[in-house]
């Protein structure tokens, strides 16, 4: 009886074993994703999820639109300038589609200006998302070789909208 006594508290205890496994891989897993994916899963069917869709796509779209509008800045679409900023924009934004921002440099003339894109984001975003936003425009400006006056004025909006330019003090 005994060794049919230890070997039903083995198995439970393989189960149990197996089972807490499997929740803390579970529960690993949750955490990679980002607090929207988190809400965005939860509440796929109803009007949470649907809020923090339409949060992301604006913000994907205020994004296209301050690179497009960087792109732009000195009247000329350089093709460099495009490069670098799809391929940054991928690192910086997981949903980046090439098309769509492709669309909005194209269609460039129908944006907000500049500044009021980035007076509006600006209390919005955390000081790293306003770092990373702030690199990214820098980049596609530094892109062709040179910064023209409209980019550099664009550049030092954002560096003191953003409040970056205090840091350095």
């Amino acid at each position: 009886m005994p060794i049919q006594l230890l070997t039903a508290l083995g198995g439970v205890l393989l189960v149990a074993l197996v089972l807490a496994v499997w929740l803390v891989r579970r529960r690993v897993s949750s955490y990679r994703k980002t607090v929207f994916e988190r809400v965005e899963t939860a509440h796929a069917d109803d009007r949470l999820g649907q809020v923090v869709r339409q949060r992301e796509d604006s913000f994907l779209s205020i994004v296209y639109g301050l690179a497009a509008a960087m792109v732009v800045a000195d009247g000329q679409v350089e093709q460099s300038e495009i490069d670098i900023a799809e391929k940054l924009g991928a690192r910086l934004i997981a949903n980046f589609d090439n098309d769509a921002f492709l669309k909005v440099v194209k269609g460039h003339a129908q944006l907000p200006r500049f500044n009021d894109m980035v007076d509006a984001v600006a209390p919005l975003l955390p000081l790293e998302a306003k770092a990373e936003i702030f690199d990214y425009l820098q980049a596609i400006a530094t892109s062709d070789g040179q910064i023209s006056p409209d980019e550099r004025h664009y550049i030092h909006h954002v560096e003191v909208k953003f409040g970056l330019d205090k840091l350095d003090s």
